[in-house]
């Protein structure tokens, strides 16, 4: 088995590398993969941990190209900070007007026109409609004793609070959810390496023409709504096609609920694991700022960040050839104990989080991460102040989310709670 002080002695060009598949794995591990179509990875900490040790830089076998894992939080942040060689354009050509899938003048043109939406000013004036949102969907899950975290809590609120920014009313249409999940796994088919759904481009589709008709009609309302910018700047300044207008509503609507979604239903999984921080969080309202950060390094929604070389690289003793793609472990790097401590597994309310990879970092930093902190603040003081502790059954109650080339964490979970006297 080749280990890290191996690879240290001498540059091993990436290509002489063993795969994945082809090395020992420790007993409960399977071999990492680049689709975790098994649910083998639905909880791939120690993996991340076994990967950092021994191989800092994976490579995994794929159909469309070899992928190299890189799993340690120095080698993640030198990735993460130089744009200009990991490449956030992994294709040829972009396949959607997406911010995530853009570089250079093309990344920011595109994230230009929605970065006002997401300022500190624009957030404050929708805080108190988050607050009546989360207050009446909290008060309904604790009157029944909770229920189903994902359908009742965590994605009614994300939904009301970014289409009520974007000016997007999804309540009208019966088929929403089933065209943004289609959005999203067609564009994880063609830009991510995954496989895709049957029928995605189709439905997605669906999605772009009712959002083509919403652009319109906020032109003609002249809306200051987001959606009422974004078709400004496509019908007035000319800064945006037609085509590309509707693709950055689709984004920004999509992204602004989904993995808030997902990283306030992973929440729950910490509330039971570590129970005293429902009481911490109750006794010190104040620590909710952390415990949001320290839930974003420690159960962030966004395990990995795809990047293109530009050029060759080394990384951790190992060659990288240029045009190779690259993902950067996120969620590893978050959790590695060179960088946080000898405690970087456990949830700490009171750790000071800074530099966590979980909203990105650098050029490509997530525009709506103020919003997702609002939002988690607002629900979990409110959840706080209402339950004692929190219980199910990992193994009965818990839908991991698999299949995704991108992003982890929980996709349904069914909970009891205790309410707090």
């Amino acid at each position: 088995m080749t280990t890290t002080s191996e690879a240290a002695e001498a540059t091993v060009p990436g290509e002489q590398l063993p795969y994945s598949h082809e090395l020992e794995w420790p007993e409960g591990l399977a071999p990492w993969t680049v689709i975790d179509d098994t649910g083998h990875q639905v909880e791939p900490y120690a993996h991340f941990e076994w990967m950092r040790e021994h191989h800092p830089v994976l490579r995994v076998q794929h159909p469309e190209a070899d992928v190299y894992f890189v799993s340690r939080h120095a080698d993640v942040r030198k990735g993460m900070r130089n744009a200009k060689v990991y490449r956030n354009q992994v294709n040829d050509e972009s396949p959607f007007a997406f911010p995530t899938l853009l570089d250079g003048a093309a990344h920011m043109k595109i994230r230009k026109v929605v970065a006002s939406a997401f300022i500190p000013k624009a957030i404050d004036q929708v805080a108190d409609r988050v607050l009546e949102v989360a207050t009446g969907l909290a008060d309904d899950f604790v009157a029944k004793g909770g229920g189903e975290v994902t359908s009742e809590l965590t994605r009614p609120l994300t939904m009301a609070t970014i289409s009520g920014i974007l000016g997007v009313p999804y309540k009208e249409v019966e088929q929403f959810d089933t065209w943004t999940e289609s959005v999203w796994a067609w564009f994880a088919r063609v830009s991510r390496m995954a496989p895709g759904m049957p029928g995605d481009e189709e439905q997605a589709q669906k999605l772009f023409t009712y959002l083509g008709g919403i652009l319109e009609r906020l032109y003609e309302e002249e809306s200051e709504a987001v959606a009422g910018h974004i078709a400004r700047a496509w019908k007035d300044e000319g800064i945006l096609t037609r085509q590309e207008a509707i693709e950055l509503c689709v984004f920004v609507f999509i992204a602004g609920f989904d993995t808030t979604t997902r990283l306030m239903g992973n929440a729950f999984l910490v509330f039971q694991d570590f129970p005293e921080t429902l009481g911490q969080l109750r006794e010190r309202p104040e620590s909710v700022d952390n415990f949001v950060e320290e839930l974003v390094r420690f159960r962030g929604p966004v395990h990995k960040a795809p990047r293109r070389l530009a050029k060759e690289v080394e990384v951790a003793g190992v060659t990288i050839p240029e045009g190779s793609i690259v993902r950067l472990l996120l969620a590893s790097a978050n959790r590695d104990k060179e960088h946080w401590g000898e405690d970087a597994d456990r949830f700490n309310i009171d750790r000071e989080a800074e530099g966590h990879f979980g909203f990105g970092h650098g050029v490509h930093s997530c525009l709506g991460a103020p919003l997702a902190r609002l939002e988690a603040k607002t629900m979990f003081r409110l959840l706080a102040d209402r339950v004692d502790s929190v219980s199910f059954d990992v193994d009965t109650e818990v839908v991991f989310l698999k299949g995704n080339s991108l992003t982890n964490g929980v996709e349904t979970l069914r909970t009891a709670v205790v309410l707090h006297s």
